[in-house]
């Protein structure tokens, strides 16, 4: 849910302070890849080169700030979000075969969509706070395509990630 907050739609904050208010990003989005063993958190964006040091530096401020102060509205937005977005995925067959596998590997058996409502009406703001902070500190891996001339150096992206921490 964390993800969702943090860059889940045109709502989210990181489409808000990155994309619209100081328009560094064509696109910005954060992501969790959940595993029953591990996981992928992500935050992914479109920029041009030469802001791409200036978006690192906010998306990490942005992740930062979220994981201290996310509010009851921003839970619920993403809560609601979440909701819909599983019972547009159980529309089609191919979508709903997708949910169960991903419930299979993570949970080890599929779970009922009233059961999986009740998970998510269950996590609380401060649930969403800790997932955020259980991020911060973590080394960061970059993966980049495209002019990279502004990409910081990957000591200066590890101090980053780590600063108020």
């Amino acid at each position: 849910m964390f993800s969702s907050v943090l860059g889940g739609g045109l709502s989210s904050r990181l489409f808000q302070e990155v994309r619209e208010k100081r328009g560094l990003a064509y696109a910005i989005d954060a992501f969790h890849w959940p595993f029953s063993d591990c996981g992928v958190f992500g935050i992914g964006a479109g920029t041009a080169p030469e802001d791409i040091g200036e978006l690192i530096e906010v998306a990490l401020s942005c992740l930062r700030q979220a994981a201290e102060d996310t509010t009851e509205a921003e839970v619920a937005r993403a809560r609601a979000q979440m909701k819909v977005g599983l019972l547009a995925s159980l529309e089609s067959p191919g979508g709903k075969l997708d949910q169960m596998a991903r419930q299979v590997l993570l949970f080890g058996r599929a779970i009922p969509r009233e059961e999986l409502a009740a998970r998510l009406d269950a996590v609380t703001l401060e649930d969403v706070r800790a997932a955020g902070r259980s991020l911060l500190g973590h080394q960061p891996t970059v993966a980049a395509v495209g002019p990279l001339q502004g990409l910081p150096p990957a000591k200066a992206l590890k101090h980053a990630a780590r600063a108020g921490a």
